[in-house]
């Protein structure tokens, strides 16, 4: 007991020690690579020069658990091949933070999995010209300490087991951000500044989502500091900034948005009025906060920096919570996965347990 109280209180001092230092903006750089598709956001105006998107065209909360039936509605998954096509859309190589300004060009790369198992390197416009506007897409955004290998094989893997349960065309893209290093191998340092960096990247997935006909109706599944990137990005298209910018144009008026957060790494309160992600509940019709009560990474998560609360993935959403978000709190619905993940963290965890993705995928059907 005196061991943990000791080491409590060396995470508490090294939070406060590194606050400054995360404060005054000093996350690691990634260069940018890529051919100019955005513009530089300007740190003093907000007259962006981005590429213009295609042409436009009740209060009580309730927590649910699985139901045990849902395990059948899957089929086994192991041996199937792939017979479809998926995208994945990176980030990795375009600018990383607001102060990367005088760095040069934006930009995403987008690659296509053909059904033969080949990755090609592929656009933005074959991207969006490929989206059947009358058809759902469904956006996975990976969490942090992921690397672009592991990334691509959990993609086909998950893609395999959404796919064989999915009753019709599934169009599924995977946005890849550069979620591992460089370390400070302090790991409290890394886990905030991917966090901030997870922010940022919202603006990159905003410009991915005003390329997609403003037809189709979008279902975004983050993991852990992916849940916060889809956040931050609803912030925008609600409306809201991030680090005191907006997006200057229109992610699909009228779009359809769903949302599952899995693992998700950030206050149980930040959706709260006044708080990070106060504006992301108002374009989402409904938001789905997969809960693990023994999720063990994100037991240390409120000694992650001063005056931290409980992570979402713990706590779920507060009664202060629903009461402070109001009419908007109709939206949520906590899911309670402890039973099925434990003290397991990772997104294989989840995605592995039939019960679990029975239960995500009715918010691909619109």
């Amino acid at each position: 007991m005196r061991l943990s109280v000791i080491f409590c209180l060396r995470v508490l001092i090294f939070s406060l020690l590194a606050w400054p230092v995360l404060a005054e903006g000093t996350d690691s750089v990634v260069e940018s690579q890529q051919p100019s598709q955005l513009a530089v956001l300007n740190a003093d105006s907000l007259s962006l020069e981005l590429p213009p998107p295609l042409p436009e065209a009740k209060t009580e909360f309730i927590s649910h658990p699985i139901p045990e039936s849902a395990v059948e509605t899957l089929p086994p998954v192991e041996s199937q091949p792939c017979t479809g096509t998926y995208w994945i859309v990176s980030s990795r190589q375009s600018v990383q933070t607001i102060h990367e300004a005088c760095r040069g060009p934006w930009g995403l790369n987008v690659y296509q999995r053909l059904p033969d198992g080949q990755l090609v390197c592929s656009d933005m416009p074959s991207l969006a010209s490929q989206i059947d506007p009358t058809l759902p897409v469904c956006i996975f955004v990976h969490g942090s300490f992921v690397q672009w290998e592991s990334q691509c094989r959990e993609a086909h893997a998950l893609y395999q087991r959404m796919a064989a349960c999915y009753a019709g065309k599934l169009q599924m893209i995977f946005f890849t951000w550069p979620s591992d290093g460089p370390y400070t191998h302090c790991f409290h340092i890394d886990v905030a500044i991917r966090g901030r960096r997870a922010d940022f990247n919202g603006f990159h997935l905003g410009y991915l989502l005003s390329q997609l006909p403003p037809t189709s109706p979008v279902t975004m599944i983050g993991h852990s500091h992916g849940a916060r990137l889809i956040l931050a990005t609803m912030q925008l298209a609600g409306g809201g900034s991030i680090e005191g910018h907006y997006f200057p144009y229109s992610m699909g008026a009228g779009r359809r948005y769903r949302a599952v957060l899995a693992a998700g790494a950030m206050d149980h309160n930040w959706l709260n009025p006044g708080q990070p992600y106060a504006c992301a509940l108002n374009p989402l019709e409904c938001l789905m906060n997969l809960r693990n009560r023994q999720d063990l990474p994100l037991s240390v998560y409120p000694l992650s920096r001063p005056f931290a609360h409980r992570a979402v993935a713990r706590s779920g959403f507060t009664r202060h919570d629903i009461n402070a978000i109001g009419p908007n709190a109709a939206k949520l619905r906590d899911v309670d996965v402890t039973p099925w993940v434990g003290h397991a963290h990772l997104w294989p965890e989840y995605y592995r347990q039939p019960a679990i993705l029975a239960t995500i995928m009715p918010y691909l059907y619109y």
